[in-house]
């Protein structure tokens, strides 16, 4: 799918071409074709695979052949999707036949029917209360209404229902909604209006019925007032079927003008959907196809029972009705069908339908695939995704199966997205629909949601600005891409170049500026160019917003031209290969899925702002119904959910999830507000039905839904369960394959290795290393190559073992190393040496600083660690320190505080505190309250330090003071770089520095009198690196301490270094000593011993117990 970044349409990838394949019918199937016209109505009964949809797709071309204009005739299927694959064959059929077009072929859902129906009823007049033209309530909007409806129940802005006492608790929950739209639907299916459904509740002491009667009638009010050209799905069938009954003339035109209907796997027809047919098709010539052991839709009413009624309920005097049965097998394979069989025995079979199970005669068999059904048990759901992977590879690579001719079916949509979540990330191309996901929760679709919030809320409002958490979000998300590191080097800029500009802003202030602000970036290319993408939308965004026409779709395209993913996206999923390929094609349809919703949205609510359809897709919490095409991959695997796999065939199946609770779910549903009794009740049922009861009727809708998965293989079909301590496999994997054995349970599969890239480059690079590390000679080859057991860099193998060696590599080591080279060549990725850390030459043997060129820069705060271990020293430089932690974020805060306010008094101190704790972003509870107190203390024990400097005669100088001084000694000249936390002057008028320390350690005495910190800033001093306006005696430094603000003590701990007198060399030689280690190329591990504590880098130091070089050669 692509997206075309400019605002003249879109641009959709070509739909799926179906194959046009030779139809040659079975002997049932031809009864059925020889029909003449005037047959009245016909009930096809058959399983699964046994050609129904197929039979119904030629007969309606061989009624249009011979002469019946389309527009007279109707085929009917239960979902888009079924009737989406209806309406692609019979346009090849007739295509083959040089009749028609893809627009002549009349296909339709039965919501569509209705939806079409009512349209027409209102052009004639039959709707005059329907204003604008009709539309279709998705279950998304109709879940937003009802939750708007509890909202204003809640907070008091009207009356509301009177829940019963037990139900208070969950009126707030996305549950209780879903219970009420169950209710509504049921309501709208079997006519029933609010005064009715008060009565019932009274009649039958349901008070939850009475309560909910009143929220009936406000849903139905708001639909009326607001929307009353908005249909709910199951309120757009009984109103269809009102007007048909209502309204004779009307009846007779329909009828008149739609002599044959073809229906569609008739078992998943609700009781309104059979109603509606009824009414239209008496005494019409009917087809209509049914396997009443395979439905997938009965969580939305359907009812195969009521299939038992047809034909006679369509048939006249006239013509009388029929049925016939169809039991060749065309799809499942003999195992396969033998796994069916298991499974539609345990469902209560329907009168006449016993023979559909017994009598189907398998498919003749092919010998490409063993067909077989097998189940396998594994020990958690992270083996049962890895066995998925392995199945699906060692089929796709050892059986020659091609990936679009598998499929994964888990019964949730939530499993699905997880595996197929799993299975991408594995590099595996899955086909998933973007209308099986809710939007608003797709990467690509959530930060333009976000941030046209942001752009489109007033000034002044909270959301009219990024916090702090939604900014990094937005910044390291699908459309700023930086890495947490790219955001941590752009606030150490940031901070930077405000420190040199004399600010006292924090990063987290500078940084949220800059989200506000691209040019404050302009300076900052790559660690910013996350954050400026984001503040270009930003930016872009606000003026589309300013507009006053502007509208949702105005402000999100204007977001979206100025992502710059438009063009970069296109561009991958075009001519991209692999999961980037993959992603960039999902990110498209989920774009485009939501510019087709905020399209679809202004056209409803004209007028409504940009933010008011932000809260509305926010509010949804289910998929949105979406008519934007997707780009449809027959190179990927399917992961599905049984629903979406009804009408859909593949070689292997896969189902996942075959644990108790999971598949099946025997949870009753419509059990909170009655939902399933109301209907019951609807039907003229007088006993209300028990709990075992209940039970059963969930237990044979599970059947129905896993009969359905099951028969969608052709040749395999594979069952996959998590046997552990929380969960246990259900009954369903033995009707998949049987457990003879009833002494022991079924073992647990030894999931193998997944036959993917990067386990075989990691398996053959294994088998390298262990010829490497056994003692065998490494093999040279030409220079500036590296080789390792025949590999090189360049991605080719020697012919045979050097010469020069006294004995080659066994054959399985030149095997592997010649299975690397192919690799490489191929490209995949870690397959060449050339790419492998520890074989890559230095980068550089050059050293870190040129002194015949430039001086060492020196910073007092690390000459210590470069005293202690140049190793350590040179990794932090490099960027290898820990991130930082809390109670560094701590110090630094303390220290901006201490700098506003460098002499006090406490009172501002403390307000400055209060008002930057929530820089923190610190969750409120008791660790803020901790860390608040810590802080409160700290500036206790700052503000008990200036008056220690006023007590000792010192006056304060400067604070953050910024310093450079260059040193020379021996023909090595050193630059001292640093920031003085206070410079003060004592008595004498010589400097004096403080540097204030929130950290826990504090050096001993001994090691104060030489603290390499305090020296620097010591010799620095006396080589004249202040002001002499500012001081009597500059070059005379009067000493230096730490001020130890996070002490134990009860009074502030203040560590005072003796001045530097003008003959100790002491600072001087550690600051040249210092420098000399930091120079380079090679930099020393130094500490006490191979185990200590004290080690800040253990994992990569050579001579601690627990450090490892990046390569390990052993000799």
């Amino acid at each position: 799918m692509s997206l075309e970044a400019q605002h003249d349409g879109l641009r959709l990838t070509a739909p799926k071409q179906v194959r046009a394949e030779t139809f040659t019918p079975d002997a049932d199937q031809q009864q059925v074709l020889d029909l003449a016209p005037g047959h009245g109505a016909v009930l096809v009964l058959g399983g699964p695979g046994t050609g129904r949809s197929t039979l119904a797709v030629e007969y309606a071309a061989r009624r249009i052949e011979a002469g019946l204009d389309p527009s007279r005739l109707l085929v009917l299927a239960p979902t888009r999707q079924a009737s989406a694959r209806l309406r692609d064959a019979l346009s090849v059929r007739l295509d083959q036949a040089g009749r028609g077009t893809r627009a002549a072929t009349p296909v339709r859902t039965w919501a569509a029917y209705a939806f079409d129906l009512i349209r027409r009823a209102r052009t004639a007049g039959f709707l005059p209360t329907v204003e604008r033209t009709p539309r279709l309530l998705s279950g998304a909007e109709q879940d937003t209404v009802i939750a708007e409806l509890l909202e204003t129940y809640a907070s008091g802005e009207r009356g509301g229902p009177d829940w019963p006492e037990d139900l208070s608790e969950a009126v707030a929950t996305r549950g209780f909604r879903k219970e009420v739209r169950e209710l509504i639907d049921r309501t709208s299916e079997y006519g029933i209006e609010p005064g009715q459904l008060e009565d019932l509740g009274g009649q039958y002491r349901r008070p939850e019925w009475t309560a909910a009667a009143v929220l009936l009638q406000d849903y139905r009010d708001r639909l009326d007032l607001g929307m009353s050209e908005a249909f709910d799905p199951a309120g757009l069938i009984t109103t269809a079927s009102r007007l048909l009954e209502d309204f004779p003339e009307l009846l007779d035109a329909e009828r008149g003008s739609l002599p044959v209907l073809v229906i569609d796997d008739l078992q998943e027809a609700t009781p309104a959907v059979h109603r509606l047919i009824r009414v239209l098709a008496t005494g019409q010539d009917v087809i209509a196809t049914a396997s009443p052991d395979t439905v997938v839709q009965g969580f939305r009413g359907a009812r195969p029972d009521l299939v038992r009624d047809y034909p006679e309920c369509l048939a006249t005097a006239q013509r009388p009705g029929r049925t016939l049965t169809l039991t060749t097998g065309h799809r499942m394979g003999g195992g396969v069908l033998a796994a069916w069989q298991r499974v539609a025995r345990r469902i209560p079979a329907l009168p006449g339908t016993l023979a559909l199970r017994q009598e189907l005669l398998p498919a003749p068999p092919e010998p490409s695939l063993e067909v077989k059904a097998t189940v396998h048990v594994v020990a958690s759901p992270p083996h049962e995704q890895l066995l998925v992977l392995q199945q699906v590879l060692h089929l796709h690579h050892r059986g020659g199966v091609p990936l679009g001719d598998m499929a994964v079916i888990a019964r949730s949509g939530p499993l699905v997205a997880e595996l197929g979540r799993y299975l991408e990330a594995e590099g595996i191309p899955v086909n998933r629909s973007v209308t099986d996901t809710v939007l608003k929760t797709e990467p690509a679709v959530t930060p333009l949601l976000s941030l046209l919030r942001t752009v489109s809320t007033p000034a002044g409002e909270p959301d009219s600005v990024l916090d702090l958490d939604r900014a990094l979000w937005l910044a390291g998300g699908s459309y700023g891409g930086a890495t947490a590191l790219h955001l941590r080097q752009l606030r150490q800029r940031l901070l930077q170049g405000e420190r040199a500009d004399g600010g006292t802003r924090s990063s987290t202030e500078l940084l949220l500026q800059a989200f506000e602000d691209p040019e404050a970036l302009a300076d900052h290319p790559v660690p910013g160019a996350g954050v400026l993408r984001i503040a270009r939308m930003v930016s872009a965004g606000r003026a589309a917003a300013a507009d006053p026409a502007a509208t949702a779709e105005t402000v999100l395209w204007a977001l979206w031209a100025a992502s710059d993913r438009p063009a970069r996206w296109e561009r991958e999923a075009v001519t991209g290969t692999g999961p980037a390929s993959r992603r960039a094609d999902r990110d498209l349809d989920a774009v485009v899925g939501l510019f087709q919703a905020a399209e679809r949205y202004v056209d409803q609510f004209p007028g409504a702002s940009p933010l008011a359809f932000a809260d509305y897709m926010e509010a949804q919490d289910l998929p949105m119904d979406s008519l934007a095409s997707t780009a449809v991959q027959e190179w990927s695997v399917s992961v599905v959910t049984p629903a979406s796999a009804a009408g859909r065939e593949w070689d292997v199946v896969i189902i996942a999830g075959l644990q108790d609770g999971i598949w099946p779910n025997t949870r009753l549903r419509g059990q909170l507000l009655g939902a399933t009794d109301l209907a019951d009740v609807a039907q003229g049922k007088t006993t209300r039905m028990d709990h075992r009861s209940r039970l059963a009727e969930v237990r044979q809708d599970e059947l129905r839904s896993f009969a359905t998965a099951v028969s969608r293989a052709r040749k395999r079909v594979i069952g996959i369960a998590v046997s552990s301590e929380n969960h246990q496999p259900s009954d369903f994997l033995d009707l998949v394959e049987p457990w003879r054995d009833v002494e022991n349970e079924r073992p647990l599969t030894d999931v193998p290795r997944p036959l993917t890239a990067g386990a075989l480059v990691a398996g053959l690079r294994r088998e390298l290393e262990q010829e490497a590390t056994t003692g065998r000679q490494e093999r040279s080859q030409e220079p500036g190559t590296v080789a390792v057991a025949g590999v090189t860099g360049h991605g080719t193998a020697p012919a045979g073992p050097d010469p020069a060696d006294d004995v080659g590599p066994p054959a399985r080591v030149r095997e592997a190393a010649s299975a690397l080279s192919r690799l490489a060549d191929e490209g995949i990725r870690g397959a060449d040496p050339a790419n492998w850390w520890g074989l890559l030459p230095l980068s550089t043997e050059q050293p870190l600083v040129d002194t015949a060129l430039t001086a060492v820069p020196v910073s007092p705060s690390r000459v210590e660690s470069a005293l202690k271990s140049p190793l350590n020293w040179f990794i932090y430089q490099a960027g290898g320190q820990a991130g930082t932690t809390q109670a560094q974020s701590i110090g630094t805060f303390i220290h901006a505080i201490a700098e506003r306010h460098p002499d006090g008094p406490a009172e501002a101190l403390l307000a400055e505190l209060e008002r930057r704790l929530p820089d923190l972003g610190l969750e409120p509870g008791w660790e803020a309250e901790r860390v608040a107190a810590d802080a409160q203390r700290m500036i206790g024990y700052f503000v008990g330090y200036l008056r220690q400097m006023e007590q000792d005669g010192r006056s304060r100088v400067a604070v953050e003071h910024q310093f450079h001084q260059e040193l020379e000694r021996d023909g090595l000249r050193v630059q001292i770089n640093g920031i003085i936390d206070r410079l003060e002057k004592d008595a004498e008028g010589r400097p004096y520095v403080v540097d204030l320390k929130t950290g826990k350690r504090t050096p001993s005495n001994d090691e104060l009198q030489e603290l390499p910190q305090l020296g620097v800033y010591q010799a620095a001093i006396a080589a004249g690196a202040l002001p002499a306006e500012d001081f009597v005696r500059p070059t005379e430094p009067g000493g230096a301490a730490l001020v130890q603000l996070r002490t134990t003590n009860k009074s502030v701990k203040i560590q005072g270094q003796p001045a530097l007198g003008p003959g100790q060399q002491w600072a001087i030689e550690q600051i040249f000593t210092a420098a000399r280690a930091m120079i380079g190329p090679r930099y020393l591990a130094i500490h006490g011993g191979a185990d200590n504590p004290g080690c800040a880098l253990p994992a990569i130091c050579p001579i601690h117990s627990n450090g490892r070089q990046t390569t390990e050669w052993h000799r």
